[in-house]
């Protein structure tokens, strides 16, 4: 069954989250780029949220991938809720799963700013933050020691190589991308002078060989909703027991675009923002390795790069200028 918004208030009231489909209001809260997501409102004042994974992507239709991916995110959200339960409160609560249609129903969160729309706004959150990185740091620790049993519940690997391919491979090849050819010749350029080729191919060979620990795998600034100083994390499609280092490194990375796009001449290494202290304070007091932290400024190297010529560019890099800055400062934190 494939839901749409004439079927899904019947839907939800078929399968009891709902008491009546009279008057129920459907929304669409955000982008939707993977799966079908609607809010549904009742007049009675319930209001929820559903994903349905589809054959192909919503909003990029020339790409087919799994439907179990919705599977591995509800699996990621009951995972932690079992194994880092102090953390677990700034997943969505699940109300309802219909694995055969691949339909999760979760709580509402509410039209909360997304942490990349507050970071866009000038402010620097650091509470939720450093909230961020206690749960990174738990759900880690918590994890790496069960990483073996955790392994066969977690194979999401269409999904993995779907997302590690933009990251390690596609944007330093001939491609289709939309960037102005003079960054696309500066680029090239400057990856053959730094050597930095071959670090993106360990760093790839890393991410897809790792069996470390539970990896969210897209802790970006739009997959967090701030409610004042608590930060609640959504889209755990990508889920897999991975490296560590990779979640962190790609939290940090939309920190420092941010911090280049404000202040370009601010040293890439030998100073850290307020914000990614807080994030990286967070991560070692609940029981993330210090080991992982230098491979996780390389990780936030790769995504600079690849924000900056890859598929998925945000707005704020689309001028050349900052582009160029954003690419320089990849490099320098992907550098030994």
């Amino acid at each position: 069954m494939r839901l749409d918004d004439a079927t899904l208030p019947g839907y939800l009231t078929e399968v009891g989250v709902l008491d009546s489909a009279d008057g129920v209001k459907i929304e669409v809260p955000g982008d939707g780029n993977i799966n079908y997501v609607r809010r549904a409102r009742h007049p009675a004042g319930v209001s929820v949220i559903v994903k349905q994974a589809r054959p192909t992507l919503e909003r990029f239709p020339e790409y087919a991938v799994t439907t179990e991916r919705i599977v591995f995110e509800r699996r990621y959200l009951e995972t932690v809720e079992g194994i880092a339960p102090e953390v677990a409160p700034l997943l969505p609560r699940v109300i309802h799963f219909d694995r055969e249609l691949r339909v999760l129903v979760m709580e509402d969160l509410g039209k909360a700013p997304t942490l990349e729309a507050t970071l866009l706004a000038g402010t620097l959150p650091k509470a939720p933050l450093a909230a961020i990185g206690r749960f990174l740091g738990s759900v880690h620790a918590a994890s790496s020691t069960r990483a073996g049993a955790l392994g066969s519940g977690f194979l999401n690997r269409e999904m993995q190589s779907l997302h590690g391919e933009h990251i390690f491979t596609l944007p330093y090849q001939p491609n289709d991308f939309p960037i102005p050819a003079d960054l696309a010749s500066f680029a090239a350029q400057a990856l053959d002078a730094s050597g930095a080729r071959a670090r993106i191919s360990k760093l790839r060979r890393r991410y897809y060989e790792t069996r470390e620990a539970l990896v969210h795998g897209d802790l970006q600034g739009g997959n967090v909703l701030l409610q004042g100083d608590t930060p609640r994390l959504l889209d755990a499609e990508i889920a897999h027991i991975g490296d560590p280092a990779f979640d962190l490194g790609i939290s940090l990375a939309h920190l420092r675009l941010h911090r280049t796009r404000t202040d370009p001449k601010r040293p890439t290494r030998s100073e850290f923002s307020s914000g990614e202290r807080a994030l990286l304070d967070g991560y070692l007091a609940a029981g993330g390795l210090r080991r992982t932290l230098r491979r996780a400024d390389r990780y936030c190297g790769v995504e600079m790069l690849r924000r900056s010529i890859g598929a998925a560019r945000p707005e704020f890099l689309q001028a050349p200028t900052t582009a160029r800055s954003a690419f320089s400062a990849g490099l320098a934190w992907l550098s030994p």
